[in-house]
């Protein structure tokens, strides 16, 4: 009985305990402070003593105790790591995929060892219970730590609660869809909510959450989204995304904001379909977009794309394909330097239209950084394929390149270097 009434009341306590260690935050978008980030340890290389912590994302060169030994700045190990990749290895880290099973296979192995793939989402079908789910990602790790140069997985799950759900286990929390979270009007349960499913999927071996949702939930009963946004005013739902992100940080793991530019307004399915939103960049940028730059100003570190067309502003290719939108928007007027993931490039809104090769050569000079593929296609041949793409010059090796450097940095906040 006690130990019941003690998990009861953990969510309570978790949600004042985080209440009274953080100053309050103003509410408006105008007075929303910088994003601070949450100490961590510094990861010392094996057989080397434990060092003082800093803060993600500092580039100060922190230092040993007692020895005074200096770490070398991310932007140096970063590029220690380039020196020593094989062109193959860079293109094999600029993808993320699924595959089948609930233990480690042969063809797991074989993505990693030859593929040489930045990282792996976790779905339902990979997942048993909690032993097996750990085990699972541990074994993943150990293969990919073993590689020459040795790197860490990014191991990805879809936890944003509600419907979307992956790690659905009976032992984890369960929370209502995001939308709900905003009847409390209260951004500290939308941090806490964050930092307990990221804790949990943390403690499963998962570095990395496609969350928070910060499509607008413009078209009520209609909207493709639905209850899995966090509401309908713009504003609101960027603060509720940047608590969000600040829980997750706190807890220790990377989260994805999706789906830019925002899939509030569309009623198709992009898993079947391509959606069009027909409006302009005036419109884009004030409403659907403003959660996206909210949280870009308070440090986001990584955004997932949308497979949408928007005529009006590129007539030609939907948003994953769009140099216009992704490095015009938002690499340039939005200034986001961080990671950019595709959507699961499988789904219809693409593949009814583009062919998989045609794919990655327009996402990869579009500007997207790491390629979400569900677990269907060939990625040992989609990498064999870009290969020739750099060696032909229909994909530069420059292109290549700065990528696989904005996943080596997340990476080595994230202790995977």
């Amino acid at each position: 009985m006690h130990s019941k009434r003690q998990r009861l009341f953990q969510p309570i306590l978790l949600i004042v305990l985080l209440a009274a260690c953080q100053t309050q935050r103003e509410a408006e978008l105008d007075v929303l402070p910088a994003q601070e980030s949450p100490e961590v340890s510094m990861r010392p290389l094996p057989g080397e003593p434990e060092v003082s912590g800093d803060k993600i994302g500092d580039i100060s060169l922190p230092v040993y105790p007692q020895t005074g030994k200096q770490f070398r700045r991310p932007e140096e190990v970063v590029e220690l790591y380039l020196q020593e990749l094989s062109l193959r290895q860079k293109i094999g880290q600029r993808f993320l995929t699924g595959f089948s099973g609930k233990s480690f296979s042969n063809s797991t192995k074989k993505l990693i060892e030859e593929g040489y793939i930045g990282g792996v989402l976790l779905s339902r079908h990979n997942i048993q219970n909690r032993a097996q789910v750990r085990a699972l990602a541990e074994a993943l790790q150990e293969t990919a730590r073993a590689q020459n140069p040795s790197i860490g997985l990014f191991i990805a799950i879809d936890q944003e609660g509600g419907r979307v759900n992956r790690l659905d286990l009976d032992t984890l929390t369960r929370f209502p869809a995001p939308y709900y979270w905003g009847e409390y009007q209260d951004p500290h349960y939308v941090e806490a909510a964050a930092y307990i499913i990221s804790r949990e999927a943390l403690s499963l071996g998962c570095n990395i959450n496609f969350a928070p949702v910060l499509d607008l939930y413009n078209t009520p009963d209609d909207s493709i989204v639905g209850d899995r946004s966090m509401g309908e005013n713009p504003v609101l739902v960027g603060e509720r995304g940047v608590y969000y992100l600040y829980g997750a940080q706190r807890a220790g793991i990377a989260s994805v904001v999706k789906h830019f530019p925002g899939h509030g307004r569309t009623t198709v399915d992009s898993h079947h379909e391509l959606p069009v939103v027909d409006i302009d960049e005036k419109t884009l940028l004030n409403e659907d977009l403003l959660p996206f730059q909210i949280a870009i100003r308070h440090g986001v570190e990584a955004v997932m794309t949308a497979h949408i067309l928007y005529p009006q502003i590129d007539p030609d290719f939907p948003a994953t394909l769009s140099s216009t939108l992704l490095r015009g928007l938002l690499r340039e007027r939005l200034r986001f330097n961080g990671v950019i993931i595709s959507d699961d490039i499988e789904m219809g809104a693409l593949l009814s239209r583009y062919s998989p090769q045609e794919i990655v050569k327009h996402s990869l000079n579009a500007g997207v950084d790491i390629i979400l593929e569900y677990g269907t296609l060939d990625v040992l041949q989609l990498i064999e394929e870009v290969h020739t793409m750099v060696e032909s010059g229909e994909i530069s090796q420059e292109i290549i390149d700065e990528g696989v450097r904005r996943i080596l940095l997340l990476k080595w906040k994230y202790g995977l270097l």
